[in-house]
Parts: structure tokens; C-alpha cells; sequence
């Protein structure tokens, strides 16, 4: 058991770490739905700011006279820093402890939201924004992976880790909607400084519970230059993603330069952790099933959600003439049914595996897509979005439990934290590339259309619809990944369905 206690001493030294492959045999902690409540918290607040700033950056723009590129690297900053570190937050988790892992994380991330709201000018912005990055990169693997070592495994553990994808599929949701609220009624500032309650609750609520020992990977030198490779390829890998939009895939400077980079240091990265006696990374963790699958599934799904928000908001505003303000209240409907549906989806998952609720919302999401892909110029919102989101928003939440029950399932408890660390990292880089890649082929066919002299309406909804199909192929994608990387649930012989999620024949 990973979570802390009072009566135990403070966590092990690293020369103290026991096998990788020991069962922890620590007595479950009697308070962790408490602790799920704090951390889910810390977590909500995280993907909250992930998105509420997009509805704010024009006011940013505005009020501190900033460039475009200035601007755009609000967003950039945050996302470089938050996806670049987010290995190294795992394995610090692991290696020095979850909790103060967490601890740290929330602290620096809270800090920095006040320096957001306090900035006077676009360079401190960002550099606090880069700030945020850094803490939440900490905070999110170190918050999964006290989770999943503070819960059994089996229905303990596929419940606690439903409530965490309704809170962070709400903070998510939520985050649209408060962007254009706090920003429209208050200042743009306050999109920041609403994270400073939730991230001192947060902290508070872990410090008060106490400290209970924790079992922590070994090893006295830390792989340095694994932790600069690693860092510096998935920095690279986000920033051609995130240009790609602006700049086009044949962009030597901002796409195809950085991307080769991500792939060089990438490359260095496994050839380090090959060779090094204790890796950041253990390249073994590879070889288990669960987790590689995951990881695709968190990346598609991820791809999926983002391409949604984002080809949904521009029909909204650009076909149907909608505001920023009620765009974002068009989503609401969308977290509301995500978090409807975690509880059924739970106790499936508790009588019948991971696969099955998995498959579905695979295939809701090509079906909820299918619909997207054929609104019409003249479509209106109960008829032609509502049904889709409602579709997208169970899907999506049947996609996010499962993996992310399923990716942990069969790694050891010692390396929980870089595992979750991977999951978080898959769901970032897939946002970044769902996003870069729909909106690079939808703006590309819009322009085409526009400079045709096609009407600006009918350009944006041709290209609308492009990008509708792409984010079909993605979640088809998925599905074949469900069907064909995730084994039919097999109970341990004696053992009641309930109590067991799937494991690996």
C-alpha cells in the first residue's frame, strides 16, 4: 500500500526499495476515498485550466497588448512544459514518493496560477504559464499513481478510477464554459485565480491526512541523461504538433525541425534507458500488454475529444453564428451525460472486464462522429449537436475508464508511477496531435474553398466536414484497438465475476 499514514515512519530511502516484482502486502489505508476526493480535486483543476484559457486569450491579448506569437505561446508555454516533464514527474512519484511528489506539484502549480492572474505584462505570462506546466507535470502522475496503489485492485480500483475520469472529464467540460463566463462577468484574470482555493484544499486535505510509508523504486544515481532526453524529445514531439495548425506540416523551421529532434532524442532516450543500470524508464514495461494498449487508447480517445471540442465550437460559431459564450454552454451537455454515465459503466466493468464497456464507447464515438460529419448549413443544435454529444460524451467516458483501469492492471506497484505517468503523457501528446491534425486539414480545405470564391459559410462547413471524417478514422482506430488489444475477461478460478477486473491470458 502506497498511501501514507501517522503512525508510520517517513517514506523509505531509496537503498530500502524492495523488488520490482514484490507484492505489496501493506493493509488497504482506511482513509483513501478521502484521499481520492483531494487528489480528483487537484486533478479537476489541472484539466479545468487546460481548457478554460482558450476562451480568454483574446482579452489577454487585448488587455496586455500582446503579439500574436505572444499569444499563442500563453497556451504553447503551458503545454511544452506540462507534456516535456510529464515522464519525469511519474518516475520522481516512484522514486522519492507519490505523496510528496503530489504535494510539490499542487504547490507549484497553485503558486503559479497566482502569477498568471497577478502578470503585468506577456512575458511574465508566460513564463508563469510555463511554471503551471511544470507543476502540473508532477502533480497529475504523481495524483493517478497514489490512486491506484491507495486502492486494491480489482472493483475498489475500477471505482475510484471512474470517479477520476467524471471529475477530469468535467474539468475539461467545465473549462469552455467558465473560459467565456469569468472572462465575459469578471477579468480574465480570475480564470487563474479560481485555481488558488482548489489547489490549497487540495494540498491541505493531503497534508492533513497524515504520512503512511511508501515502498520506492531504488537506485542512488539518478539517469540524468535519460531524464534530458526523454524531456527534451516529448518537448520537441508537443511543439511541431501544436505548429503544425499555424505553420503547416512542410515547415522546416516549426514542424519538420522539431519533429526530427523529438525523434533523434527519442531515440537516444531508449538506447540511455537500454543501457543505464537503473532507467528512468524500464524499457520492460513495454512488453506488458495492458499498458502499450492503453497508451494507444489514451492517445485516440484524447485525439478524438479534442477534435471534437474544437471542429464543434467553430460549427457553432462560424456555420450557425453563435457567441463564444453560448458555444461553450453547448457543451455542458456533453460532461454532464459523461459523468451520468460512470456509474453504469463501472458496474459493467465490474461484471464483465474492461473490453466490453471499451468496445462500446469506441463505437459510439464513430457513431456519435458519423452524425457530426453530416450537420448541415442550416442545422440546428437539438437536432443535429445535442444527439452527438450526448453520444460522444458516454463514449468517451466507456473509452477513458477502461484504459486507464486496464493500463495499470498488470504493471508492478512499484513502478505505478511512471506507468501513470505514460497514461497522462499518451493523453496529452494525443490532444495536441487530434487537434493539429483535423485543424490543419479542416483550415487547409476552407482556405481552398475561400480563395475558389466559395461563400465564407459553406467554405467553413466543407471544411468542417473534413475533419469530422478524419476524427471518424481516429476513433475507428480505436476501435480496432479495443477489439483486438484488450482480452476477454478470464476470472480467476473460484472467484466471484465482480471481484476482478480483466487480466492477460
Amino acid at each position: 500500500m502506497n498511501t501514507e499514514h501517522p503512525a508510520s515512519p517517513v517514506d523509505e530511502p531509496a537503498h530500502t526499495a524492495v523488488a520490482l516484482d514484490e507484492e505489496d502486502t501493506t493493509p488497504p489505508d482506511p482513509r483513501r476515498w478521502t484521499l481520492l476526493v483531494f487528489v480528483a480535486l487537484a486533478q479537476f483543476m489541472v484539466l479545468l485550466d487546460t481548457t478554460v484559457v482558450n476562451l480568454a486569450l483574446p482579452a489577454i491579448q487585448s488587455d496586455l497588448g500582446a503579439s500574436a506569437t505572444g499569444t499563442e505561446w500563453v497556451l504553447t508555454g503551458y503545454i511544452l512544459c506540462f507534456g516535456g516533464l510529464m515522464l519525469l514527474g511519474g518516475r520522481t512519484a516512484d522514486r522519492w514518493g507519490r505523496r510528496r511528489t503530489f504535494l510539490a506539484g499542487a504547490a507549484v502549480f497553485t503558486a503559479a496560477s497566482l502569477l498568471c492572474g497577478l502578470a503585468g505584462g506577456t512575458a511574465v505570462l508566460i513564463a508563469a504559464r510555463a511554471l503551471q506546466g511544470c507543476g502540473a507535470a508532477f502533480l497529475s502522475p504523481a495524483a493517478m499513481s497514489l490512486v491506484t496503489t491507495s486502492f486494491p485492485k480489482g472493483r475498489e480500483r475500477t471505482t475510484a478510477l471512474a470517479v477520476w475520469a467524471a471529475l477530469a472529464g468535467l474539468g475539461g467540460t467545465l473549462g469552455v464554459v467558465l473560459g467565456g463566463v469569468i472572462t465575459d462577468s469578471l477579468d480574465w484574470r480570475w480564470i487563474f485565480y479560481v485555481n488558488i482555493p482548489f489547489g490549497a484544499v487540495a494540498v491541505a486535505g493531503v497534508l492533513l491526512l497524515g504520512h503512511r510509508r511508501e515502498h520506492l523504486t531504488g537506485g542512488s544515481r539518478p539517469d540524468l541523461l535519460g531524464a534530458v532526453t526523454v524531456t527534451g524529445g516529448l518537448a520537441a514531439l508537443v511543439y511541431a504538433i501544436v505548429n503544425i495548425q499555424d505553420h503547416g506540416w512542410r515547415s522546416v523551421l516549426f514542424v519538420v525541425g522539431p519533429f526530427a529532434a523529438a525523434v533523434a532524442l527519442l531515440a537516444a532516450f531508449v538506447l540511455v534507458e537500454l543501457r543505464v543500470a537503473d532507467p528512468l524508464m524500464p524499457m520492460r514495461l513495454f512488453a506488458t500488454r495492458s499498458l502499450v494498449t492503453s497508451s494507444v487508447g489514451r492517445i485516440l480517445t484524447s485525439g478524438v475529444q479534442a477534435a471534437v471540442l474544437f471542429l464543434c465550437s467553430y460549427y457553432l460559431q462560424r456555420t450557425l453564428g453563435w457567441s463564444t459564450l453560448k458555444s461553450g454552454f453547448a457543451f455542458l451537455p456533453l460532461g454532464i451525460v459523461a459523468i451520468a454515465v460512470t456509474a453504469p459503466a463501472t458496474r459493467l466493468m465490474h461484471r464483465h472486464g474492461p473490453r466490453p464497456v471499451y468496445i462500446a464507447g469506441a463505437a459510439g464515438s464513430v457513431a456519435g462522429l458519423v452524425l457530426l460529419a453530416g450537420a448541415p448549413r442550416d442545422g440546428a443544435y437539438p437536432t443535429q449537436v445535442l444527439p452527438a454529444l450526448l453520444i460522444l460524451g458516454a463514449a468517451m467516458q466507456c473509452c477513458t475508464i477502461p484504459v486507464n483501469v486496464h493500463g495499470v492492471s498488470d504493471v508492478p506497484h512499484q513502478q505505478q508511477g511512471i506507468a501513470s505517468g505514460v497514461l497522462v503523457a499518451a493523453f496529452q501528446v494525443g490532444a495536441s496531435l487530434g487537434v493539429a491534425v483535423v485543424a490543419t486539414s479542416a483550415l487547409t480545405r476552407t482556405t481552398r474553398e475561400l480563395t475558389r470564391g466559395t461563400a465564407p459559410a459553406a467554405a467553413w462547413l466543407d471544411g468542417l466536414h473534413l475533419g469530422f471524417w478524419i476524427a471518424v478514422a481516429i476513433a475507428v482506430l480505436n476501435l480496432i484497438n479495443a477489439v483486438v488489444g484488450l482480452p476477454g475477461r478470464r476470472p480467476a478460478p473460484g472467484t466471484a465475476p465482480a471481484a476482478h477486473t480483466a487480466r492477460h491470458p
